[in-house]
């Protein structure tokens, strides 16, 4: 009877059954998809949530040309000889009215693309992680299995950011804000605030199960036994918790 298709339900039966249980080749595929999909999804919940941000902001106007900049132009100034610029001229205003939600994509629309990187990134250090782990409690083995169980053990945290953050969304288009640009940040802490329980438990549950199947995989590609390599798995999951939560 053939085993799972992957170890993300039955990590132990997956790594057992499996000949070559690694495939470094699935995985590396696997990756490139989750960057993908990672950056499809934060870039869509990004722009989902800056559209229902419709307040007006008052910023600089980029046409515009300081006064002092403009006296060069005057009788005396260094370039009296010279037409001033169109920013000089009164009718143009030294501020303008931007939508707070345009802002804030031209200052995070970098973030989704970012993820390209961030993700293969973070797959190659906790591979580290968990190799170094490993070595100290008598594993032996190839770097590149253990990057196979890294691999697998970065779905749950992928699905865990996208259904969280489409949920946040999904909440805050239910909220109203007012027009006022402060009030509005005062009313997205004041709605996010009651969701702390839920992420947290969505959290927990999801890390336990990235635990779960680190350990089985890690287990079997660096020849320890499973309780040695839950010692690993979950140092680096409190790790991540940690860092969370500074």
């Amino acid at each position: 009877m053939a085993g799972p298709r992957t170890p993300l339900l039955e990590p132990r039966e997956y790594f057992d059954s499996k000949t070559p249980p690694f495939d470094f080749g699935r995985v590396l595929a696997v990756v490139a998809l989750l960057s993908i999909v990672l950056t499809a999804g934060v870039g869509g919940i990004f722009w989902t949530f800056t559209q229902q941000l419709d307040q007006q902001v008052s910023v600089d106007n980029p046409d515009h040309v300081p006064a002092w900049s403009c006296e060069q132009y005057e009788d005396g100034g260094a370039f009296d000889d010279m037409s001033p610029p169109d920013g000089c001229d009164s009718s143009v205003p030294e501020t303008i009215d931007r939508r707070l939600g345009d802002l804030v994509w031209q200052e995070l629309s970098w973030v989704p693309w970012a993820m390209l990187l961030f993700v293969p990134l973070g797959w190659v250090f906790q591979g580290a992680v968990l190799h170094i782990g490993s070595s100290l409690v008598g594993g032996s083995g190839r770097f590149t299995d253990t990057l196979v169980v890294a691999g697998w053990g970065l779905i749950p945290s992928t699905l865990r950011l996208l259904v969280v953050g489409s949920f946040l969304v999904y909440h805050l288009s239910r909220v109203t804000l007012p027009a006022n640009p402060n009030g509005a940040v005062s009313a997205i802490q004041a709605s996010l605030s009651g969701l702390g329980l839920l992420t947290g438990a969505v959290t927990l549950v999801v890390v336990a199960w990235a635990t779960y199947v680190r350990t089985y995989g890690l287990a079997r590609g660096r020849d320890v036994d499973v309780g040695d390599a839950a010692l690993v798995t979950v140092g680096l999951s409190v790790a991540g918790l940690f860092f969370e939560l500074l």
